[in-house]
């Protein structure tokens, strides 16, 4: 029985991984850009019987989150400093640790005319930081920002081999865990004046959510019935004549 327990507790840390990942995409379901993230489990019913004894450890089960690349629908805003990706690839942002992606365009000026993130990391260009003189540049497809009749910089947009390296960290950014890789030029177009939306659905994530809960609760009770069964059992083996 020791290994049905096992098992059960396997699928309860499994449900409970899901869970932690439906309520992060329900929690960012109208972050610009947001991607959704998918719980996948992948269980070899042989091996989890053979590895009992592990998955009553402290071992996770074979419990994987991915990201959902589809892209998100485009909304016009009209706002000069409102830019979203057409293809593939993300912005990249100067974090405080590092650099971060992120496709989430509502950028602004700061107070000493850098272009930033909404989370207020600074955008960069292929050449670093841009300047901006003014709040209304003219943003190409290519990422070319200009002010007037000058160039102050290019979008730098990249990504990563593997988006499932990517670690969310709120606001729309990422961590990436790997050297990021440029996109090839033309392969991604920048749309000034759109916001990509979250491709999250969020009627779907809600449904999810209760079906996980619903089976995290059947484990649950499965495992307080086989509780209650042990010490019945035990209480009635102890009985002397």
């Amino acid at each position: 029985m020791s290994e049905t327990i096992g098992l059960i507790e396997s699928s309860m840390r499994a449900d409970a991984d899901a869970l932690r990942a439906i309520g992060q995409n329900i929690a960012n379901s109208e972050v610009t850009a947001y991607r959704r993230q998918i719980p996948v489990s992948r269980v070899d019913f042989a091996n989890e019987i053979a590895n009992a004894e592990m998955a009553q450890s402290n071992e996770r089960s074979n419990q994987s989150v991915v990201t959902d690349s589809t892209p998100g629908t485009l909304k016009s805003t009209t706002e000069p400093l409102n830019v979203a990706l057409e293809g593939a690839g993300f912005f990249v942002l100067q974090g405080p640790q590092g650099e971060l992606l992120t496709r989430r365009g509502d950028f602004h000026v700061s107070a000493d005319g850098t272009l930033v993130a909404a989370s207020g990391e600074q955008v960069m260009g292929t050449q670093g930081a841009i300047q901006l003189s003014s709040a209304t540049p003219q943003i190409d497809a290519d990422g070319t920002v200009r002010v007037g009749a000058d160039i102050v910089g290019q979008l730098r947009i990249a990504g990563v081999t593997d988006a499932n390296t990517l670690q969310y960290i709120g606001n729309g950014n990422y961590a990436a865990s790997s050297d990021l890789q440029d996109v090839d030029q033309g392969a991604t177009l920048v749309r000034q004046g759109f916001l990509e939306g979250s491709n999250v659905e969020p009627v779907g994530q809600m449904v999810q959510l209760m079906e996980t809960l619903r089976h995290f609760e059947g484990g649950q009770r499965f495992v307080h019935g086989y509780d209650q069964l042990m010490e019945k059992a035990i209480s009635e083996l102890g009985k002397t004549e």
